[in-house]
């Protein structure tokens, strides 16, 4: 067990309101805490049920015959709660100049770094913890592929219809920026955009094919939209969001070597932290009852162009409810 770390003046918790304010903020710059299902933990290990077999019922052949038996077993899908932490260090001016928010001005950035940091490692897999999916939303074990070359358009339905394939609903999409500038000019058969708003809750959302649409920026390139059965994947959010700043503290790289000193820098180092959990159900289905893949991806950047993308209309089937 690695020792417990220093207990400086400066180290509290982060009230209630302003821990539900940076999750908030993390959520703009995060496609899956937008999207996903998210899970209050109360504790660092939740156990789910999961049903693992799908039940079936039958007709009785005669009158007073016995009813027929049906398997109904569980399975726990175990959340784990990892830390995801961002350091970074203020300047002293600005911490003893009462007029600049400080707060505000940083509070953004950490959790910039926080929602992106959990998408890398969620959806791609890149630098998750053990105990998240393995090679992320992107993994053959969670997600089908579309094949490259079809009607860029044409691939998000047909993404859609492997998700519907498999016995699920698709509840969204997340894309990369870039997305936009593919589908942006696309209208159906009726003359609507192809791009246009949802309604979820309060808030309006953009959306594809009236299904909920998140963009974000991604940092890879071969899968830039991945569409699914978002309530799936269970993001366990622990609400113990804590600090930790320090004037007299050291900032080191990967290497052991120092690159800040709030002593001889005169910048107050902090650091902030959260914890999150990941999981991926592959649900029991009449189509799949050894378990569904909930989600499908596509890389629209090596799609055939739609005849809308840079013209005013294409025809398209009925648009999907």
């Amino acid at each position: 067990m690695p020792p417990a770390p220093p207990n400086y003046d400066y180290s509290g918790v982060i009230p209630t309101e302003m821990a539900a304010q940076i999750i908030q903020e993390a959520a703009q710059y995060s496609t899956v805490l937008q999207l996903a299902n998210l899970v209050p933990m109360g504790t660092q290990i939740n156990e789910l049920p999961i049903p693992k077999t799908l039940p079936r019922a039958s007709f009785v052949n005669a009158a007073g015959g016995r009813k027929p038996f049906t398997e109904l077993a569980l399975e726990a899908q175990v959340l784990r709660a990892e830390e995801v932490a961002a350091v970074s260090a203020i300047p002293d001016q600005y911490l003893e100049d009462s007029v600049v928010n400080i707060w505000g001005f940083v509070r953004p950035r950490l959790a910039e770094a926080i929602g992106l940091a959990l998408d890398d490692a969620i959806l791609f897999g890149t630098g998750a913890p053990g105990s998240y999916p393995t090679g992320g939303i992107v993994s053959n074990t969670f997600s089908q592929v579309v094949a490259n070359g079809t009607d860029a358009v044409d691939a998000i339905n047909q993404g859609m219809s492997l998700v519907e394939g498999q016995g699920l609903a698709v509840t969204g999409h997340a894309a990369d920026l870039t997305v936009k500038g593919r589908l942006r000019g696309v209208r159906d058969d009726m003359g609507a955009l192809l791009l246009g708003e949802t309604q979820v809750e309060q808030t309006t959302r953009p959306a594809i094919y009236g299904v909920p649409a998140s963009y974000t920026s991604w940092p890879r390139i071969t899968t830039d939209l991945i569409t699914g059965a978002w309530n799936y994947l269970m993001v366990g959010v622990r609400q113990d969001i804590r600090y930790t700043m320090d004037p007299n503290a050291v900032i080191a790289d990967a290497n052991g070597a120092v690159i800040v000193s709030g002593f001889q820098d005169n910048v107050s180092p902090i650091k902030v932290w959260a914890r999150f959990a990941a999981a991926i159900v592959r649900p029991v289905t009449p189509r799949q009852p050894g378990g569904a893949r909930p989600f499908a991806r596509m890389n629209l950047g090596t799609m055939v162009p739609a005849a809308g993308d840079e013209a005013v209309t294409v025809k398209r089937g009925a648009a999907k409810d």
